[in-house]
């Protein structure tokens, strides 16, 4: 395994803390920000932090607006990721929290970035492949129905012939779209679009858009009321429900957008299925998703 530099956290400070990990700046080092993964036994490990720096490397040469990563480091018994800061910036999450008249224009911005990354393909940069580093989804998704065992006989079979069904499409997707992965610079104005980035791009992938857009409606509309969710979003469950309402007419338009709920409802049990496959998750958890996955197919 390479060398890599040797971080000590005493000489930095914590500026975040969120799902994914804890964020820290120091003041020797100038223009970058440390991300050092969740401590746990998938995201800590070299394996999922590389996989997160080179997948927004890929991300990053293909286009997609997303703050320049810079370097791998070791962080005591850790992982983390050097790269660019961007200064005077808030997550959507955290500006609709905190300015709640906010949220149907934030939702905008989000359909407005979240279409042009679903308009963007997986190909060469500077002569490099880039979907070396960009997974598919559909194969990460076959991958999870092979070892659930949330979905049994019929359903399970049902639901592994739609996913063989779909298109394994070069579309590039963020794997955990949530308001709280794209953040804008502060104060927000509505007409000002430059300054906006996705972040926190450890799970991306290429595929079908309902896959993330079945994340977020998954996210907004029944993890949103749990009360530890709240308080990673800072917002309330109202909130994230006026997001997703005012976000899904933004993305889809009005006509078919009935239709295109009953897809983003039919792909989120399909990312409760993933996330059990994909995370180190407790007993409480795994029934929790369990039993989530077997309402919502009913």
């Amino acid at each position: 395994m390479n060398n890599f530099r040797e971080i000590d956290l005493r000489a930095w400070k914590q500026v975040g803390e969120g799902g994914n990990g804890t964020t820290y700046t120091c003041q020797t080092e100038s223009g970058v920000i440390l991300k050092v993964a969740r401590h746990t036994k998938t995201d800590g490990s070299f394996v999922a932090v590389s996989h997160e720096f080179y997948t927004s490397k890929a991300f990053y040469e293909a286009g997609v607006p997303t703050p320049k990563m810079i370097e791998l480091v070791r962080v005591g018994e850790d992982y983390g990721i050097i790269s660019e800061f961007i200064t005077n910036k808030k997550s959507l999450a955290r500006l609709s929290g905190e300015q709640p008249e906010l949220i149907d224009d934030l939702a905008d911005r989000m359909a407005v970035f979240s279409k042009q990354l679903h308009g963007t393909k997986i190909g060469c940069s500077h002569g490099q492949d880039l979907s070396e580093n960009i997974p598919s989804m559909k194969h990460l998704m076959l991958e999870a129905l092979a070892s659930t065992r949330m979905l049994r006989g019929r359903t399970l079979s049902k639901t592994i012939e739609f996913v063989q069904g779909l298109e394994d499409a070069p579309t590039l997707l963020h794997g955990d779209l949530t308001f709280s992965n794209l953040i804008v610079e502060v104060p927000f104005a509505k007409e000002k679009a430059e300054k906006t980035y996705w972040i926190d791009l450890g799970r991306g992938a290429h595929g079908v858009p309902m896959f993330d857009l079945g994340h977020f409606y998954l996210f907004c509309n029944i993890f949103g009321r749990q009360k530890r969710v709240q308080g990673i979003t800072h917002m309330t469950g109202k909130q994230m429900q006026q997001f997703w309402n005012s976000f899904a007419l933004a993305y889809n338009g009005p006509e078919g957008l009935d239709e295109f709920t009953a897809q983003c409802k039919r792909f989120a049990v399909l990312d409760v299925i993933l996330l059990g496959h994909i995370q180190t998750l407790n007993w409480h958890e795994r029934l929790f998703l369990g039993l989530l996955a077997k309402l919502m197919v009913k």
